[in-house]
């Protein structure tokens, strides 16, 4: 079957990477962007579908019904995308395969999600329209409804792209971490964990995120297999608690030699009280955007976070960062003779783009 997942925007080069790890015999397709809302890889899969949906670097997956690549844009898109829906071959065959995952005892209910990216000579609401009467002239048993659909489809016309799917996934795949304490700029999930899979996670890291926030790349650490040691902390005492909370459940500290709860401190990420060379992985989302609350300016801020980076990670480590300073970053690495940036990915945070940074330590 040919599914898709969608992302936060520039997370789906991350999100393959997931996909071709996770799911064996997985073949890619392409990439596809829905401008500012999300990214898109569409793949082969012969596998479970239930496997999908424990991906973590995902918002949302769907079966794929229907593909196209040669709109014009015109009026005459709706006459095709209709006869397409409603008499293809091949959008009957994905249907019916979406339906053997789903198991719908009875005829169930539908509608429709249109978006358009783009400048077309018919509104979202007409293409929304044809697709209706297209799936109700094909499944004529099948109700449509305005929310709370058993099945729904999603249509995305990018420029002269138009995708098609029904989504597998429902709101806990994108809500899966439920923070007992929200702040203000928290990090999505799924960037969390875009960012974790790129540490390359083993189960004799010790892994650390200095500037933890509300505790959800912590979070996503956990949730990609054991650690020899989890370690975690913040400036602001309140983000500390929220991180406590989100993650442990508690404010609890972990006793000597309890590494089955991350240790979550008080401190001064330019100060960290760790030892030399003590740390094999990192993942921050250092502040930037939204997140500058801080009186310490990125200028100041950043050289001496990455000098106490590049003291505490081991040779052979890696740390990763995510920051829309990119000028900022790549100076301020530059100038450590220990770290070297091997790759990165733009991608969008709070409506802010900014780049996740996988910085080497040698």
């Amino acid at each position: 079957m040919t599914y898709y997942a969608q992302t936060m925007p520039g997370v789906e080069e991350i999100a393959w990477l997931e996909i071709r790890d996770r799911l064996k015999n997985a073949h890619f397709q392409r990439y596809l962007f829905a401008k500012e809302q999300n990214g898109i890889v569409v793949f082969d899969y012969a596998g479970p579908a239930p496997d999908l949906l424990r991906l973590r670097t995902t918002e949302d997956v769907f079966s794929q019904i229907a593909f196209t690549d040669d709109l014009t844009r015109l009026r005459r898109d709706l006459r095709a995308i209709g006869e397409l829906v409603e008499k293809s071959e091949s959008v009957g065959r994905a249907v019916n395969d979406y339906l053997r995952i789903r198991r719908f005892s009875a005829p169930p209910t539908f509608r429709v999600i249109s978006r358009q990216y783009g400048k077309f000579e018919y509104t979202r609401k007409e293409l929304t329209a044809t697709l209706w009467r297209a799936l109700k002239a094909r499944y004529p048993r099948w109700t449509p409804v305005a929310d709370d659909a058993q099945v729904e489809f999603w249509a995305n016309e990018l420029g002269s792209q138009f995708l098609l799917g029904a989504r597998l996934s429902d709101r806990t795949m994108r809500h899966r971490f439920e923070r007992k304490v929200e702040l203000p700029a928290a990090l999505r999930p799924s960037v969390a964990a875009a960012m974790v899979l790129l540490t390359e996670p083993r189960p004799d890291d010790v892994f650390l995120d200095p500037m933890a926030g509300s505790g959800t790349i912590l979070y996503e650490r956990m949730q990609a297999g054991p650690t020899a040691r989890l370690l975690g902390g913040d400036i602001d005492p309140e983000r500390v608690d929220a991180a406590r909370k989100n993650v442990r459940g508690s404010r609890r500290k972990p006793g000597a030699g309890d590494t089955s709860q991350p240790d979550i401190r008080q401190w001064d990420a330019r100060q960290l009280p760790l030892d030399t060379a003590s740390v094999d992985k990192v993942a921050t989302n250092l502040p930037f955007g939204k997140q500058l609350g801080r009186d310490v300016p990125p200028a100041r801020l950043y050289p001496a976070v990455l000098a106490e980076l590049e003291r505490v990670v081991r040779p052979g480590g890696r740390i990763v960062l995510l920051s829309s300073e990119f000028d900022l970053i790549k100076e301020t690495v530059r100038q450590r003779p220990r770290l070297r940036i091997t790759t990165g990915y733009s991608v969008a945070v709070l409506g802010t783009w900014g780049r996740i940074y996988i910085v080497d330590v040698g």
